[in-house]
């Protein structure tokens, strides 16, 4: 078998999606340093899976852009199958570039760690467009072998493609909860646009943001909407690929290992074991806090039972109005799904007003979730919609949603 054959094609959209999932992992297990005062180094575990993920989908979209010339000229793959590197491609090169621009941040301002700054930013658009690029890819070859097109490779290799698309749905999820974080950094922001200092911030001196500041009310809000429309996304695209009961929550529990294991548990230990100096994101610093997330953790795999619930009750074949009705409940309940927000609830102070008032954004984010899938399905995914071998309407997939 020579090196780009088309045999080549299913590995790699494997190797991309694996290296997706590695990223996310990464930069949650990193964040959970950062936030305990861990000092930083560039060789650490953390920064070892992150760059591994990010090495492996470059690797992928480098592969995959090969193939595509070499199979052109020999019209022997649809150009279709390449529209998720080509995508994934675009993510690495935001990526490359990022990185002598987070060098340069560092050596001129020092050492930060907030997500919202520019190198930062670049990063985490790069890492999910690298993932949703994958993924579109992996769900194309999905399509194709429903459709009963011949893909290359023998059967064992073709019959990996499900669960390369469930691990790529997983990814993404992860991927797009970190942008909520991201995109809600309010402490980041106030030290890109230089209204705080890091002395400011060590100090707490930084009032606008800190925890019991309006604006950091407003942003935890809309990161719940965030989290919400996300979880919506995932858990209807999921129904319409599979039509079958239990893949949304088998995504939910892997991505619920990932924070169990990156944030909860090395949390836990951490603080239980290490004594680590702690942040301005965390103060109370003890062994007795680490004891308290352990115990959270079983509390927060309870959460996945209203994903449970809500996958088995639900058909895609429900009318439209009663999908509607359906993301609203499927909005609030998926953002539980990630661990740091669940956290971050368990430790508020919120009283029955505070969590009704929590809910609207999350009911909301669970309807925009829904209309987002509703209106850009065909555009974005158009992949979906056809098979090269089997005519089909372009609006496929929301036809299936009933949209």
């Amino acid at each position: 078998m020579k090196l780009l054959a088309p045999e080549r094609l299913i590995p790699i959209y494997a190797l991309g999606v694996v290296g997706a999932f590695l990223q996310i992992t990464g930069a949650q297990w990193d964040v959970s340093a950062h936030i305990l005062g861990i000092v930083e180094t560039f060789f650490t575990p953390a920064h070892t899976v992150l760059y591994t993920g990010i090495g492996m989908v470059a690797i992928a979209s480098l592969s995959g852009l090969v193939l595509r010339t070499n199979m052109a000229a020999l019209g022997k793959i649809s150009p279709s199958f390449f529209r998720g590197v080509s995508i994934a491609a675009f993510g690495t090169a935001l990526q490359v570039i990022a990185a002598p621009i987070d060098f340069w941040w560092h050596s001129t301002y020092g050492f930060d760690p907030f997500l919202f700054t520019p190198a930062h930013s670049l990063l985490i658009v790069g890492m999910i467009i690298g993932g949703v690029g994958m993924l579109i890819g992996s769900m194309r070859l999905l399509r194709a072998r429903r459709a009963g097109e011949e893909l290359p490779g023998p059967p064992r290799l073709v019959n990996l493609v499900p669960a390369i698309v469930i691990l790529g749905l997983a990814a993404v999820w992860a991927q797009l909860n970190f942008l909520g974080y991201s995109a809600t950094d309010i402490t980041g922001m106030a030290y890109t646009f230089g209204y705080c200092s890091i002395p400011q911030f060590r100090a707490f001196q930084c009032s606008p943001v800190n925890g019991d500041s309006l604006a950091s009310l407003v942003s935890f809000l809309v990161a719940s909407g965030i989290f919400a429309a996300a979880g919506t996304i995932i858990f209807w695209t999921s129904k319409s690929l599979f039509r079958r009961r239990g893949v949304i929550t088998g995504i939910a529990l892997i991505i619920a290992a990932v924070y169990s294991a990156a944030v909860l548990g090395f949390s836990a230990f951490e603080l239980s074991f290490s004594n680590p100096q702690g942040s301005w994101y965390i103060t109370n610093i003890s062994p007795d806090q680490g004891a308290r997330i352990a115990l959270f953790i079983p509390i927060y795999l309870l959460s996945l039972i209203p994903v449970l619930v809500l996958d088995l009750s639900t058909r895609i074949s429900l009318r439209r109005s009663r999908m509607v009705l359906l993301s609203t409940l499927i909005g609030p309940f998926s953002a539980l799904v990630d661990g740091r927000f669940s956290l971050g609830l368990s430790e508020s102070s919120l009283d029955m007003t505070g969590f009704a008032i929590l809910l609207f954004p999350m009911i909301v984010g669970g309807l925009a979730g829904w209309a987002i899938l509703n209106g850009t399905t065909h555009k974005i995914i158009p992949s979906l919609g056809a098979s090269d071998a089997v005519p089909s309407d372009s609006r496929d997939l929301q036809k299936r949603l009933r949209f």
